[in-house]
């Protein structure tokens, strides 16, 4: 008798938690694709002379991993961390009107990671393709080794040290079920990094990044 009741008891408690887990409310998501960096702008002033400083970056690849939980109204919180390393291989200078360009050799190289958190609304529908759309906020962190680098014929060391900035994003993209817990998703989304002035005094610009990418997403 005790053991009847104690099969039931399980039963009826594997029973009560199954939905849980059945309406696949927890995500993972991985993607990869293209970033688009505005030109790193600054100012230095030695001297009582300012000069500005732009340095012309590259296109690079990107690399993106998400945790986030849905809910019942379409809407999703996700923690989001992407990670790019960008690289300069050439600058302006002016000051007073006048300015002037280099190359570097080889081009300096700085990684750029970021740590969101989204507010997203999926567009349901009928069919397996579903819109969403979404703002986030977090920090963004600048970090690179020392490097060595020629420029007009002269070896210059360059120490850096890791910077922490204030960014918001904006995103957008759209999705297509494969199975009940994994689906495929593209998306276009806009970082904008916060100011920052570093070790050097030298005053860097916000910096605004657009990145296209694709990847998975698995519910669970």
């Amino acid at each position: 008798m005790l053991k009847s009741a104690a099969l039931s008891l399980s039963l009826a408690s594997i029973t009560s938690i199954a939905p849980i887990y059945a309406d696949n409310d927890f995500y993972l998501s991985v993607g990869a694709g293209i970033a688009y960096p505005s030109d790193a702008e600054s100012e230095y002033t030695t001297g009582g002379t300012k000069y500005d400083i732009t340095e012309e970056t590259d296109d690079p690849g990107i690399f993106s991993l998400g945790f986030g939980k849905k809910f019942d109204n379409n809407f999703r919180i996700e923690f989001n961390y992407s990670k790019a390393t960008v690289s300069t291989d050439s600058f302006k200078v002016t000051s007073g009107g006048s300015g002037v360009t280099g190359s570097i050799t080889p081009a300096l190289e700085y990684d750029v990671a970021t740590y969101m958190i989204y507010g997203l609304k999926d567009f349901s529908n009928d069919s397996k393709f579903t819109p969403y759309a979404g703002i986030g906020a977090g920090f963004a962190t600048f970090d690179a080794d020392d490097q060595i680098a020629t420029i007009a014929g002269t070896a210059y060391s360059f120490t850096f040290e890791e910077e922490s900035v204030f960014s918001y994003a904006l995103k957008g993209g759209i999705s297509y079920e494969v199975t009940d817990n994994a689906s495929l998703f593209t998306e276009l989304g806009y970082v904008h990094l916060g100011s920052y002035e570093s070790e050097g005094n030298v005053n860097y610009d916000s910096n605004n990044l657009v990145g296209l990418s694709a990847g998975v997403r698995f519910s669970f």
